[in-house]
């Protein structure tokens, strides 16, 4: 965990007091301390990638090696960002009809550090027939709601500065974003939409889920709202915020049957919220950013209010891999951790798993958020087929060890 932020004056706690200074990338000049550090970023950008795993470990292909294998798609069992104890392979994804849900918004009441309140999305207030001037008339739309919500976040390191997002979820300046992104950084600034940079202390960090919260010493920004029930769909809009033109960009879900919604959106960077065409978030870019992989909104309702309430999270898992059978709609067991509590169970690999405590299990997403809405140390009843016949197997949850 990195220390407490260091490296300004200790009476800056606030804006600039005389006028914001613009980011470097909105300036003509630099300091000459910016510039080597840009200078040994660029240098180490093949090898110094933003670890997504465990904030303490030193070395960060051992928290790759435990945790998320993002390249390859898998998230690693028992370890990794989002540790659910299992892993979901490529697979294709069922057709799911957008819900009408409320978004969830984050708020802070007096004496309940986050308490929940539900907004009514905001419909789509237009037609085009032209789609490229439909899609410019929504960026603009969910601009003006957005953006005050969303500061651009600098991490600043030995090795160099690290740029990303992050959301406003309270009132009180709480920022969730990429614990990765500001994992070992010297100190954290937050930079609003108004230009003005804030130094930004930690609050606590989920190094399983790749889930931070800081926090500024400032109560003007809205919070975002966050659609934890979101139905989502391959193909709806996966929209950021590019700071770096202070504008929408429009992007889609390209899968979400994974555990992890996967986004083809152009300008995502580590922390970067993903909305919907209503303006909520329904993902937050989590790893380095270039894997387009984002922590759902559930999630990150779930570890943010752990976190600033408790200052620490936990995680269930079960210690298997599984991946999409399109066929059956079931996730197939490709693989079972040995000494896991599946292994345990007697799940064997090919067996196909078709419900969680009764709740019916389609894709690897599904049977992730069953397991996490789970109690550690119950037994999960878990339907499964086969060689044909169908069974009952009982395994035991267990929350995961961060350190394994």
């Amino acid at each position: 965990m990195w220390p407490l932020v260091t490296g300004l004056d200790d009476d800056d706690d606030g804006p600039e007091e005389f006028r914001p200074v613009p980011h470097p990338d909105d300036r003509l000049w630099r300091h000459p301390s910016e510039i080597a550090a840009m200078q040994a970023a660029h240098a180490n950008a093949e090898t110094a990638q933003v670890p997504v795993v465990s904030l303490s470990d030193p070395a960060p292909s051992s928290r790759l090696n435990a945790g998320l294998k993002l390249a390859a798609g898998l998230v690693v069992v028992g370890a990794g960002a989002l540790t659910i104890g299992i892993v979901s392979s490529q697979g294709s994804s069922p057709t799911v009809e957008t819900s009408n849900a409320a978004p969830l918004m984050v708020a802070l009441s007096p004496g309940n550090p986050l308490s929940t309140e539900r907004q009514e999305p905001v419909a789509t207030e237009f037609t085009a027939e032209d789609s490229s001037q439909g899609e410019a008339l929504l960026a603009a739309r969910v601009h003006d709601q957005v953006a005050a919500s969303l500061p651009r976040i600098t991490a600043v390191t030995s090795a160099g500065m690290r740029e990303g997002s992050g959301m406003f979820v309270t009132d009180n300046g709480h920022i969730v974003t990429s614990a990765g992104l500001i994992d070992s950084a010297e100190y954290v600034l937050a930079w609003t939409e108004d230009g003005q940079r804030w130094k930004a202390h930690l609050v606590a960090t989920d190094p399983v889920s790749d889930i931070a919260v800081i926090q500024i010493e400032s109560i003007d920004w809205p919070s975002v709202s966050l659609d934890a029930g979101a139905d989502l769909r391959d193909g709806q809009y996966a929209l950021a915020l590019d700071h770096d033109h202070d504008s929408i960009a429009i992007g889609e879900v390209i899968s979400v049957t994974s555990p992890l919604l996967e986004v083809e959106q152009s300008v995502a960077v580590p922390g970067s919220a993903i909305i919907d065409d209503s303006g909520a978030v329904i993902a937050m870019i989590i790893g380095n950013g270039t894997n387009r992989h984002g922590a759902r909104a559930w999630m990150l309702e779930q570890v943010t209010v752990d976190l600033i309430t408790s200052g620490r999270t936990a995680h269930n898992w079960l210690g298997l891999v599984v991946s999409h059978e399109a066929a059956t709609d079931m996730v197939v067991v490709t693989s079972v951790v040995e000494g896991s509590p599946a292994a345990r169970a007697g799940l064997r690999n090919g067996d196909l798993i078709d419900s969680f405590d009764g709740d019916p299990i389609v894709d690897a997403a599904s049977l992730h958020r069953q397991l996490q809405n789970a109690e550690p140390g119950e037994d999960a009843v878990l339907t499964v087929t086969r060689d044909g016949s169908r069974r009952t197997i009982v395994a035991t949850v267990t929350e995961l060890d961060p350190q394994e």
